[in-house]
C-alpha cells in the first residue's frame, strides 16, 4: 500500500488520510504511533499493520453505529522519547482524534503518558513496562503482558526445565529493558539461582567485548539480556563467537527473522525468546487473521502485528457500544474501564484492572530452531 509522508512541526506523519479540517465530521480519528524508521522499524510497521487491517474490516462491514468511520492516523515516534512526546502533543490537538495506540517502546510511552494525560486522549499501549501502569495516570491501558510474564516465565523455565544455577545478566539502561532483567533477576534469586553479574550497556553499542570478557571469566550456565535488537543479535553471535556455549535468553524483541540474519543462524541457533502470541497456525482465530493479513500486505504477519489488530479491536469494539453523541476522549476513557471483551483474536477474554493493565493474558516461550522459532512451553 503506498504511504504518503508529510512533515510537520519536526514529526514524520504517515497516513493516507487528509488533515482535521478536511475530513467528514462523521470520521473519527484514532492515532498510531509506534517506530516506522529505523532499526525497530520491522516491529511498528507490523504493529500499525495490524492496526489498519482491523480498521479497514470494521469500515467495510458499515463502521461504527450510524456509519461513522475510524480513520487511523499513523506517526513515526522513531523510538525516540523526544519524537514521542511530540507526536503526543500533535496528537492532542488534532480535535477529532479520540483515542491513540501509542506508543511501541515503554521508554517512549512513559514520558509521554502525561501529555496524553492532560488531554484526556485513552491512550491503548502494548508496552510492557510495568510503570506505565503504574504511575497513577487513569487514561492508558495495556493490550499485552508486563514484563512480570515474560521474564518470570525464562527464570522459571531455566531453573525447574534446564536446570541451571548460575545467570549472568546484561540490559540496555532503557525502561524496557532495564525492567525486564530486573524482574528476570529477581524471580531467579527466589527460585534459588546465583545472579553471577548484572551488566550495564548503552542503547547504541554494537561492541559488546569487555561483558563477554567477564561473562568468559564468570562462565555461569546462562546469559538473560534485557534489550531490543539489534543488540540481542550482536551479543549472542559475538559470545558465540568468543566460544561462549552458556544458554542464552532474551525477551520478546528477539522475535524476529532479523535474529537470525544478524546474529548468523548458528550463532542464533538455541536461543530462548519470549513472546505473548502463540503460533499463528494454532487458533482458527489467527489462521482467518493470518489469511487476512497476506491478503491485504502480500506477506506473512509477524511478531507484534496480531497485538496491533487486537489494540485496534480493543478501541474500535469498545466505540460499537456507545452512541455518537456519547463519543469523546473522557467518556471513551470510562468505557475502556468498563469493558468486558469476549473471544478476541488470541482467545482471551479483554478486560482490565482499576490501574489499567491487562486481566489475564498470554506469555509463551519459543527456541530458536533451524533458522525458525520453534514453540516450547
Amino acid at each position: 500500500m503506498k504511504k504518503v509522508v508529510i512533515a510537520v512541526a519536526g514529526l514524520a506523519i504517515i497516513s493516507g488520510a487528509t488533515s482535521a479540517s478536511g475530513q467528514d465530521a462523521g470520521t473519527f480519528h484514532i492515532g498510531a504511533a509506534a517506530p516506522l524508521s529505523g532499526p525497530q522499524a520491522i516491529f511498528g510497521q507490523g504493529l500499525t499493520n495490524g492496526m489498519q487491517l482491523y480498521f479497514d474490516q470494521l469500515n467495510a462491514a458499515g463502521g461504527l453505529p450510524g456509519g461513522h468511520k475510524v480513520e487511523l492516523v499513523k506517526a513515526d515516534d522513531r523510538a525516540d522519547p523526544r519524537e514521542g512526546v511530540l507526536v503526543a502533543q500533535k496528537f492532542c490537538d488534532d480535535e477529532q482524534m479520540i483515542g491513540v495506540l501509542a506508543h511501541f517502546n515503554s521508554g517512549v510511552t512513559i514520558p509521554s503518558l502525561d501529555v496524553y494525560g492532560g488531554c484526556s486522549m485513552p491512550q491503548v499501549t502494548v508496552s510492557s513496562n510495568p510503570q506505565v501502569t503504574q504511575l497513577g495516570f487513569g487514561h492508558v491501558f495495556r493490550a499485552a503482558n508486563d514484563d512480570y510474564a515474560q521474564a518470570q516465565l525464562s527464570a522459571s523455565y531455566a531453573i525447574e526445565t534446564l536446570k541451571e544455577k548460575r545467570a549472568a545478566i546484561i540490559q540496555d539502561k532503557q525502561a524496557f529493558g532495564e525492567g525486564v532483567a530486573k524482574i528476570f533477576e529477581d524471580k531467579f534469586k527466589a527460585l534459588g539461582g546465583e545472579v553471577t553479574s548484572v551488566s550495564g550497556v548503552n542503547s547504541t553499542d554494537v561492541d559488546f567485548g569487555p561483558v563477554i570478557t567477564s561473562l568468559k571469566a564468570e562462565n555461569p550456565d546462562m546469559v538473560y539480556v534485557g534489550a531490543v535488537m539489534p543488540q540481542l543479535a550482536l551479543i549472542v553471535r559475538q559470545m558465540r563467537e568468543q566460544g561462549i556455549k552458556a544458554s542464552y535468553f532474551v525477551p520478546d524483541g528477539g522475535f524476529t527473522p532479523d535474529l537470525f540474519a544478524q546474529a548468523g543462524k548458528d550463532n542464533a541457533e538455541g536461543t530462548l525468546i519470549t513472546f505473548q502470541v502463540p503460533p499463528y497456525d494454532s487458533k482458527p482465530e489467527l489462521v482467518a487473521f493470518a489469511k487476512a493479513y497476506r491478503e491485504k500486505f502480500g506477506k506473512e504477519p509477524d511478531t507484534y502485528d496480531a497485538y496491533g489488530y487486537l489494540a485496534a479491536w480493543i478501541v474500535g469494539e469498545t466505540l460499537k457500544g456507545m452512541s455518537k453523541a456519547d463519543v469523546n476522549r473522557e467518556n471513551l476513557i470510562k468505557a475502556l474501564h468498563a469493558t468486558n471483551l469476549k473471544n478476541s483474536l488470541l482467545g482471551i477474554d479483554v478486560s482490565f484492572t482499576e490501574h489499567g493493565d491487562l486481566k489475564g493474558g498470554l506469555a509463551f516461550l519459543y527456541k530458536a530452531t533451524d533458522g525458525q522459532f520453534k514453540l516450547v512451553k
